[in-house]
Formats: structure tokens, C-alpha cells, sequence
């Protein structure tokens, strides 16, 4: 990204807020105490708050072909394995420390918006979990790999909003149980 030693501790601070507090709720001022960066210090690094935010989703969304990649490299040959591997980590992450849901999510529901940029940004980056797991599941003997993929997403979606209402290591347990189950019932016989 290129920023000054300011914008890092900008950048720092804003992500870490942006997750913990959410992004409408979280103001400039809030960023330039936590940072100990001005305001026109964060305005030189970042042209607004809405472009920070961006900025912020950009870096918490996947690389779909880098996921792909390292799958298919740990689990070659078998793509039932591949995908359990992709969502054996979202469960693990589930359960981490400090867990508040998934931040595209979370921004979501923050501007209802759909046009507005951080919105835009939130739905681009969940786009591409979608095409991951598209690519994920178009291998395996399953009727309507499409439909099965968006069902995924739903079920991943599901389990990091329960993982913050219920308990996580049950969310992430029964999300490996459901994908598995979703995909035994789509499986072509």
C-alpha cells in the first residue's frame, strides 16, 4: 500500500476498530485517538473514511486461485477433500480468539445501501468466495454444482452469525457436519 509510518499506524488502528466496533459506527476521530494520528494526517493517507473501509474489506477478502492453488497442492486428485479443507479452516476460524463474525458480513448489514461503496466492496469480496466455492464443488459427481455452492455459502454465512449468538465450537463443528451432508444429498448416484 505504500503508506508513511502515520498511515500505517492509521491503517493499524482502523482495522482493528473497523472489526471490533464495525465500520458505520467507528469515526474518524475515534481512528486518529487510537492511531495518535491528526485527522489531516489520515486524510493525507486515506482520502476518506469510506475509502479506508474499502481498503480495510479489500485486505480481509481471499484470493479464490491462491485457496484453490494450496487445496489442490495439499489434496491432489481428490476434490472432496479439497473442499472439506477450505471449510475445515473457516470452521478454525470460527473458533478463534477475539472471533466476531465474517467482516463482509458484518458490513453487509451495516449499509443496506446497495450501491453505496463499502457495501459494493463487501459484496465483491463475497463474490469471490462464492466463485471459490463454485470452482470447489464443479468437480465432484453433484447435481447442480451451482446451487450446492450457493448453499455452502449460506451454511458458512449461518455458522459465523450463530459462532456469535450460541456457542462457536459448535457452530464450526456443525458446519463441517452440514457440508458434508448437503453434498452426500446433492451426490450423483
Amino acid at each position: 500500500m505504500g503508506l508513511t509510518p502515520a498511515g500505517e499506524r492509521v491503517w493499524d488502528a482502523a482495522r482493528e476498530i473497523f472489526y471490533q466496533e464495525g465500520v458505520r459506527s467507528t469515526g474518524v476521530a475515534e481512528i486518529a485517538e487510537r492511531s495518535g494520528v491528526g485527522k489531516p494526517s489520515i486524510y493525507r493517507a486515506f482520502r476518506s473514511k469510506d475509502e479506508l473501509a474499502v481498503a480495510y474489506l479489500r485486505e480481509r477478502g481471499i484470493s479464490p486461485r491462491e485457496v484453490i492453488e494450496a487445496v489442490r497442492a495439499a489434496c491432489p486428485d481428490d476434490p472432496r477433500a479439497q473442499l472439506r479443507r477450505v471449510v475445515a479452516g473457516i470452521a478454525e476460524a470460527i473458533t478463534a480468539p477475539g472471533h466476531r463474525g465474517c467482516p463482509l458480513a458484518n458490513v453487509v448489514v451495516e449499509f443496506p445501501d446497495r450501491t453505496h461503496p463499502v457495501r459494493v466492496a463487501a459484496q465483491e469480496q463475497k463474490h469471490h468466495y462464492l466463485e471459490l466455492f463454485t470452482e470447489l464443488v464443479e468437480p465432484l459427481p453433484v447435481t447442480d454444482p451451482g446451487q450446492v455452492a450457493y448453499l455452502i455459502q449460506m451454511l458458512v454465512d449461518g455458522a459465523h452469525i450463530t459462532s456469535q449468538i450460541f456457542d462457536p465450537d459448535r457452530s464450526a463443528t456443525g458446519l463441517v457436519t452440514a457440508v458434508d451432508r448437503l453434498l452426500d444429498s446433492f451426490l450423483s448416484h
